[in-house]
């Protein structure tokens, strides 16, 4: 999946994972946009993600606004995206 819209952009978020693991994910599935490492889980914590994998969605002022966990899907990926048109 590529990063796609205006008004938001993808960030992932590597937590409990090895940067060459993270890497072989990443090409595995083709994605695309920027990762970070959260090797002590700090900023998952924050964010409430237990399990891994999770999607959440931030907003620009770095407040939660929704997620999941498990893998994504179109479904899922669209009600994200709804909830960004949404105050």
């Amino acid at each position: 999946m590529k990063q796609q819209g205006s008004g938001y952009r993808f960030l992932g978020l590597n937590a409990a994972d090895t940067p060459p693991n993270a890497r072989a994910f990443l090409k595995r599935y083709g994605w695309t946009w920027p990762s970070i490492s959260d090797p002590q889980r700090s900023l998952a914590r924050r964010f409430g993600v237990q399990y891994q994998p999770a999607v959440i969605l931030i907003d620009a002022k770095g407040r939660f606004v929704a997620g999941f966990e498990g893998y994504g899907t179109p479904a899922r990926w669209n009600e994200l995206k709804n909830k960004l048109r949404t105050p």
